[in-house]
């Protein structure tokens, strides 16, 4: 399991967010703000970026309890 800091970026507008997130091989968990996640969930584009990692990755996010969100990685954009 990863845990870390991230930026959740909702390319629909171009809004972002700093979060906190727990990642096990293809999906994991974000903590941030119920307002942004409900957002970020009903956008067609979001992409997370993990800041340790230097990765990127397009996401969906799932179920959303208060201010916690389940999300699965869709594709890796990280350049090989």
């Amino acid at each position: 399991m990863q845990s870390g800091l991230a930026t959740v970026i909702i390319a629909d507008d171009g809004y972002s967010e700093h979060v906190a997130f727990e990642l096990t091989n293809r999906s994991g968990l974000i903590f941030a703000r119920q307002e942004f996640l409900v957002r970020a969930k009903n956008a067609r584009n979001v992409r997370l970026s993990l800041l340790t990692a230097r990765s990127e990755h397009t996401i969906r996010i799932g179920n959303i309890d208060a201010s916690c969100a389940s999300f699965s990685i869709l594709q890796d954009l990280t350049p090989s």
